[in-house]
């Protein structure tokens, strides 16, 4: 169990991060009285697409999975927040409600916090609003680019653009040569990921890994040929 002492340490441990740092002494005070530790088993909801907007995460450990779909229930999109990032950005400022469901895709450890404070905290410091600026339209320009990336017709590139993507967003270099993404991805994520079945997914990691692109072992991925995935991220 965390004690209190621990957690008010945590909290401190904060301070010194890139998306709080700009937050004065007083400011970060404010912020700091409003958080409140949880943590996540694999599979439970933080908040549904349509609920009110009311709090701002902060992930320390683990991953979450950010997903939307249309009205038919016909997947639209997914994305992926890891850890000591903050999220979600989209509708600071603007929007009422989440426009996306968020889910631990792994056990979890996160900061909430009140989405109507941090505004108001953002709103009166100019220095952080324009990292926080910075920072949405970073975003936006890697939405963008993921939604380009994975409109190809070929069900085969879709499935290594979309495995591209996860070593890029959620790879760490485990030695010079490799990259792997340290959180448990199933064939069925992939699947989604590139709107492709499970058979045409589980067909083409196999291939890949008889290939010695990659390797797929207890729903790890290691990617051994990181100059081939990364042309296809190019592409």
């Amino acid at each position: 169990m965390v004690t209190a002492h621990e957690k008010s340490r945590n909290k401190e441990e904060l301070r010194n991060k890139r998306v709080f740092a700009d937050f004065t002494a007083e400011e970060f005070r404010r912020l700091k009285k409003s958080m409140r530790l949880r943590k996540y088993k694999k599979g439970q909801v933080l908040f549904d697409e349509g609920d009110k907007r009311d709090k701002v995460f902060y992930l320390i450990d683990g991953l979450v999975k950010l997903e939307r779909y249309d009205q038919s229930a016909v997947y639209m999109y997914t994305s992926y927040v890891k850890k000591d990032k903050l999220f979600p950005y989209g509708e600071l400022f603007s929007d009422d409600v989440y426009h996306y469901s968020a889910y631990a895709l792994t056990d979890i450890e996160l900061y909430y916090f009140s989405a109507e404070l941090f505004e108001e905290l953002l709103a009166n410091n100019a220095k952080q609003l324009l990292y926080f600026y910075k920072r949405l339209s970073t975003i936006l320009k890697e939405h963008e680019e993921r939604i380009q990336f994975l409109v190809v017709s070929s069900g085969s590139s879709r499935v290594i653009k979309s495995l591209s993507l996860l070593m890029d967003e959620l790879g760490e270099p485990e030695n010079n040569a490799e990259i792997k993404v340290p959180y448990p991805i199933t064939i069925c994520e992939v699947a989604t990921i590139s709107g492709c079945s499970r058979e045409t997914v589980g067909n083409k990691i196999r291939q890949l890994k008889e290939m010695g692109k990659l390797d797929h072992q207890h729903k790890l991925f290691t990617f051994k040929d990181i100059a081939f995935f990364r042309h296809y991220s190019e592409d």
